[in-house]
């Protein structure tokens, strides 16, 4: 084991951070804005970076009658879009992935749940994750006897996720069949796709909608892959 850690320690020394790292963490809050920065960075002078936010579980302390109950999962709640979120963006750092707004559940105004958050890789390759303009609602939810199914207050919640970040080669998102090329077929399947559409090839921003952001972004990379 001592031997492991030594390895280790002198192999950062030598080369620097990796290109890539996962960490866990939770987020708790209750209304207030959380920040979180990683244990360890990660290589900040890529070209281009990729990054994975998993929700693993998501908990929240409600009250009803002024009577605290809980932790009660609420993972239910959150669109399958918003559990797992990949982004990307180009480099060097400092970069972002970009602001993304999450409400749940969807469609109740207003939401029992709702903030805004970000992945930044600063100047030196640490990783921070923040969430800003957070909002605790009402839900109805079933408190089991004696009380059955009632509305309840929302008072504080916690996110416990995985953070996978990495220095990657410079993609070609816009090649939706994968022959490097970017062309008519591509073009074809983001109209095909339009819409909705979670995990879609052709959803080049993986933002969960084919739209015409897509459709742009392939008619900008017309042409041979790395031209």
């Amino acid at each position: 084991m001592l031997n492991i850690v030594l390895t280790t320690l002198i192999g950062a020394s030598l080369f620097g951070p990796p290109d890539e790292a996962t960490w866990k963490f939770a987020a708790t809050s209750s209304g207030e804005n959380f920040v979180w920065n990683s244990p360890s960075s990660i290589t900040p002078d890529g070209s281009f970076y990729e990054m994975n936010y998993q929700v693993n579980e998501a908990t929240v302390m409600v009250s009803y009658i002024g009577i605290d109950f809980g932790p009660i999962s609420v993972l239910d709640m959150f669109p399958e879009d918003i559990i797992n979120t990949w982004r990307a963006s180009e480099g060097p750092a400092p970069l972002d992935f970009g602001w993304i707004e999450v409400i749940a559940p969807e469609g109740q105004d207003p939401p029992a749940i709702a903030y805004d958050w970000i992945v930044e890789i600063d100047e030196k390759g640490q990783v921070e994750f923040r969430m800003e303009n957070v909002f605790a609602g009402q839900a109805e939810y079933n408190l089991g006897w004696p009380w059955g199914t009632v509305t309840v207050n929302v008072e504080s919640g916690t996110l416990y996720a995985d953070l996978w970040v990495a220095k990657v080669p410079t993609p070609c998102y816009a090649d939706v069949n994968g022959d490097n090329l970017v062309n008519v077929t591509d073009l074809l399947a983001v109209i095909s796709d339009w819409g909705y559409c979670y995990e879609c090839v052709s959803d080049t921003n993986y933002d969960s909608y084919v739209d015409v952001t897509d459709l742009l972004y392939i008619i900008n990379a017309w042409g041979p892959c790395g031209k």
